[in-house]
């Protein structure tokens, strides 16, 4: 009579590996987007920026955006905090990843979970901010700016969203969790 095999679950350790190299990697593309917006906080665009900025939308059927009317937009999202509250919830965000990560690499569970704070501070922070600058686009610009911004933030959302379920994934999946708790060794000495 064969007996039933084993249901043991065993460690994986090439999951939490790889999110970790994932999370890295994404970590740059979330400090350069905080850094852009900690600049527009600080500095804005310049008048040739603006007139460059604006070629493309412009070009869109709809009601086109003039300088004036971007530089109000600027302006409200400043006095809103908006580039400045996105800016920091991402750079602080990237931050986590880019410190999470490498722990998260060594199979560290602390590494998981700033990882996870990262992103929901990232996602939370991103929104908002997104929110905000949506809601002076919507006020100050033209039609395909106002799209534009529309779409920024369900943009943030849904991509802050995957990096907080790959940043949380090795503390739900049982497997990666098993390899994420320190390891236990007997030494038996011979006498």
């Amino acid at each position: 009579m064969r007996s039933a095999p084993s249901m043991e679950i065993r460690p994986d350790e090439k999951g939490p590996k790889n999110l970790a190299v994932l999370l890295l990697l994404s970590s740059l593309i979330v400090a350069g987007m905080g850094w852009q917006d900690w600049q527009l906080h600080n500095d804005g665009l310049t008048d040739g920026q603006i007139e460059t900025f604006l070629t493309t939308p412009n070009s869109q059927p709809g009601e086109p955006t003039t300088p004036e009317q971007y530089r109000d937009f600027e302006t409200d999202v400043r006095e809103n905090n908006g580039y400045l509250l996105r800016g920091v919830s991402l750079l602080i965000a990237a931050a986590c990843l880019v410190v999470g990560a490498p722990m998260l690499l060594g199979l560290q569970r602390r590494g998981a979970y700033l990882c996870t704070l990262g992103a929901v501070v990232g996602l939370i922070g991103g929104v908002v901010g997104s929110v905000i600058i949506n809601n002076a686009a919507q006020t100050h610009l033209g039609d395909a700016m106002k799209l534009t911004y529309e779409i920024w933030v369900y943009l943030c959302g849904t991509v802050m969203g995957l990096c907080l379920a790959v940043a949380a994934l090795p503390l739900l999946n049982a497997r990666a969790r098993l390899a994420l708790h320190p390891r236990v060794a007997l030494n038996q000495e011979e006498e």
